[in-house]
């Protein structure tokens, strides 16, 4: 568990780090060089891994990438229109959402309890992302909304799969699959790719190796031992954390809206790991 949180207060950090990236830098490049990067990086540890690389594992690996891709195109994609504190707060709603997916995988009639989570999640979101008398939506926050879906549904992908496959050989197929992914998407950017402005550089190169590389070998290799519930409630700390580094590091400030938002969020998400906890008790 404390692997897992250190992972988290990596991820945290990351927001602060791509939004400066792609200020003025195309998103699926930078994408595109951090997953190359970090396939780099995993495959001289893993490749005897891929002795135990088979059709299912390898399906199982790329649909876990596709899943990612998504979440990452767009979370990155958000940051441009919204702060790193914001989108750190709703991507973190993913908590929230995995037991309601899962539950509707499951064809089981959500506990009264996961449905108040989810309301004062809802409520949280609307104070950060309502803006006006016109209660205007910010287009990165919607984007962020989404990602959380994504991730989501990710998560409950990996909880699978993990159990099922090699971790390694899943780590290796999933970060090259976005890597693949982000180079399809990267063509209409091709022209601007170089030169890499130094920001870009930093946050390709700090987001590669701990936040993608060391992050995910981690999370897979632990979130065998655990269920989805269990890792999505040790993951409620990334917005906590996303939050703490904007402000001191990033000189972002969230002001009463924001604060009341991200509070509201992160109540719900404990609360609706709590409801879960209680009905896998009973």
């Amino acid at each position: 568990m404390g692997a897992l949180t250190a992972v988290t207060a990596i991820w945290g950090w990351s927001f602060l780090l791509v939004k400066d990236a792609v200020a003025g830098y195309p998103v699926f490049p930078f994408l595109a060089i951090r997953f190359s990067l970090a396939t780099l990086l995993v495959l001289p540890f893993l490749k005897h891994r891929l002795r135990a690389l088979d059709r299912p594992a390898l399906w199982g690996g790329m649909l876990m990438g596709a899943a990612l891709f998504s979440g990452y195109a767009l979370q990155t994609t958000g940051l441009l229109w919204t702060s790193a504190a914001n989108s750190g707060f709703i991507t973190g709603l993913f908590v929230v959402l995995t037991p309601l997916f899962e539950a509707i995988l499951l064809r089981r009639v959500p506990r009264i309890e996961l449905l108040g989570a989810v309301t004062l999640s809802t409520a949280g979101l609307a104070l950060l992302s309502l803006q006006g008398g016109g209660l205007t939506v910010n287009v990165g926050d919607l984007l962020s909304l989404c990602c959380a879906a994504v991730y989501a549904v990710h998560l409950l992908l990996t909880s699978h799969m993990a159990r099922r496959h090699d971790t390694g050989v899943l780590v290796i197929v999933q970060v090259a699959t976005v890597s693949i992914l982000a180079w399809f998407f990267s063509v209409p950017s091709i022209p601007r790719i170089w030169p890499i402005p130094r920001p870009t550089a930093i946050g390709i190169a700090v987001t590669a190796v701990f936040a993608t590389a060391l992050a995910y070998y981690v999370q897979t290799t632990f979130q065998r031992h655990l269920s989805a519930l269990q890792t999505a409630l040790i993951f409620t700390l990334e917005p906590v954390f996303a939050g703490l580094f904007a402000v001191l590091l990033g000189g972002e400030r969230l002001g009463w809206r924001g604060l009341g938002g991200g509070g509201l969020i992160v109540v719900g998400m404990l609360a609706g790991q709590w409801a879960e906890q209680r009905r896998a008790r009973h």
